[in-house]
């Protein structure tokens, strides 16, 4: 059920929730004049909350992939590893996500939005640049550990700020333009490899570090930036920014969109994210979706260069794929808003990313490889924005909502470490055992979004059957739903299926 303002006189809905002040204003609840400011606000919003959150995810995943293209850049002889020791070192990286993932949830509680993501992004920052100065194993995990750790603070965030100021239906397009940027992620890591191999050479530093010096240090300068640009909650929207009019509508869409509570550590909404069933589903569907992800974006220059393309060359041919990627991680998330169904999209992009697999594991031509790389990440991008908006959707409650989101991620975290493990030079350079592994989970994905689906459709079938059409749910309405522990069970309640 997509979420309508509250219909409740501002001064009086304001009065009620506790945000009443001297300078609350009344604003039509209806009609032109209403329509007219929040299109007003909504266009402020996606000017400036929507992009600088995708600018600042891409320098997240700019940061974090950065070390496929560093790998045929010369990492593994700079640095001494041998055998296995790339591969693990792929994986501490995940292993220092996985345990920042519910932490992260509740200092976001605590602390402001700005906070959280400018103070570790500063410090992934630092993380990032330092792996230049790795000298040998050991160092290079310590650094892609606590790269982890600190990256963990802004991924699951962003949807949970977003939620702040959009409503249900508008909430899987601007988490596309946030997620949607690891894919220009990928494209620019390839330009900024391709120009350092072929046009930077510098005696006392090596390609691979100049790449991690030249992507690591903007993300320190952005995180500064972030510490005060960073909108935390339409209640402390800046007067140059909106009107009070807007202002006052921002509130109030956002009270709509379930984000009534106020409280820093609800026990019982964290017991009733993890025990809900839904969640369940997400959660094997996002491992589905990790262990192929992982994978394509550590090792895709390692792939492109098997097919006998030069080290400059192979950084370069990284691009077109991230390129497709682009095109389709907005087709699906904008339709998915306009139709509001989120598993249907989801079985629909794996189905592209299975036709890659299938294409990479069936031929040994170069053009038909290439093409299968390309469909694969034509497939799995979109998934990552569907899901994190299906999941900000079917759950009610500030604790409810980011324990979800968090669960979602720790799990699809930790299985992202097979992800890391399945090219393992033994298998080159048909790699059929990790393409197999892949095109399994791509199926996984499928299978299990379209029950999820089902099951959701059945339930609002139910619930429209026993309740009637569905009632707008107020602000009061809404905490009244998680005060009684009911949360998304509410009568008036409807799933994005």
């Amino acid at each position: 059920m997509a979420e309508k303002p509250i219909t409740k006189d501002a001064d009086v809905a304001a009065s009620e929730t506790g945000s009443i002040h001297e300078n609350t204003v009344v604003v039509p609840q209806s009609g032109p004049e209403r329509e007219a400011i929040v299109r007003r606000l909504k266009l402020k919003l996606d000017l400036r909350l929507a992009p600088y959150l995708s600018l600042l995810y891409l320098f997240n995943a700019l940061d974090r992939g950065n070390i496929g293209n560093a790998r045929i850049a010369g990492l593994e002889e700079g640095t001494h590893l041998t055998g296995n020791d790339f591969y693990n070192a792929l994986s501490f990286f995940y292993f220092g996500y996985t345990i920042s993932q519910i932490p992260n949830m509740f200092i976001l509680k605590k602390v402001t939005p700005a906070v959280l993501v400018g103070v570790t992004m500063i410090l992934w920052g630092i993380c990032s640049t330092s792996m230049a100065a790795a000298k040998n194993y050991s160092g290079l995990v310590a650094a892609r550990f606590f790269l982890g750790v600190m990256e963990a603070g802004v991924g699951p965030a962003a949807p949970i700020i977003l939620s702040f100021f959009y409503l249900r239906d508008e909430l899987a397009w601007r988490t596309a333009l946030f997620y949607g940027s690891s894919t220009f992620a990928g494209a620019f890591g390839g330009l900024i490899a391709y120009g350092v191999a072929t046009n930077l050479v510098n005696e006392k530093l090596a390609p691979w570090q100049l790449l991690f010096i030249i992507e690591g240090i903007p993300t320190i300068f952005l995180g500064f930036l972030t510490l005060f640009f960073l909108p935390n909650s339409p209640e402390t929207l800046e007067r140059w920014f909106v009107t009070p009019e807007e202002k006052q509508v921002a509130i109030e869409r956002s009270h709509s969109g379930h984000n009534a509570d106020k409280s820093l550590l609800d026990k019982r909404q964290l017991l009733a994210a993890i025990t809900d069933y839904k969640n369940i589903f997400t959660c094997l569907i996002y491992i589905g979706l990790n262990i192929p992800l992982a994978s394509y974006t550590s090792f895709l220059p390692t792939i492109i260069k098997q097919m006998n393309y030069t080290n400059a060359m192979a950084q370069l041919m990284t691009v077109p794929p991230y390129a497709c990627a682009v095109v389709t991680v907005f087709a699906f998330c904008w339709n998915s808003d306009r139709t509001q169904r989120r598993g249907y999209h989801v079985a629909a992009s794996a189905l592209l990313a299975c036709l890659g697999y299938i294409l990479l594991i069936s031929s040994g031509k170069n053009g038909v490889n290439y093409a299968g790389a390309c469909f694969v990440a034509m497939g799995l991008y979109p998934i990552i924005p569907l899901m994190l908006s299906w999941v900000a959707n079917n759950n009610v409650g500030h604790i409810k909502r980011a324990v979800s989101i968090a669960m979602l991620n720790t799990f699809g975290q930790c299985f992202a470490t097979v992800g890391t493990q399945i090219y393992k030079a033994n298998t080159a350079p048909r790699y059929f055992m990790g393409y197999g592994v892949c095109l399994a989970f791509t199926v996984v994905m499928i299978v299990v979004s379209l029950c999820l689906s089902f099951v959701l459709k059945r339930e609002n079938a139910h619930r429209d059957e026993t309740y009637g059409p569905p009632q707008e749910l107020t602000a009061e309405e809404q905490q009244a739903a998680i005060n009684d522990g009911i949360y998304d069970k509410h009568p008036s309640f409807r799933y994005f299926i």
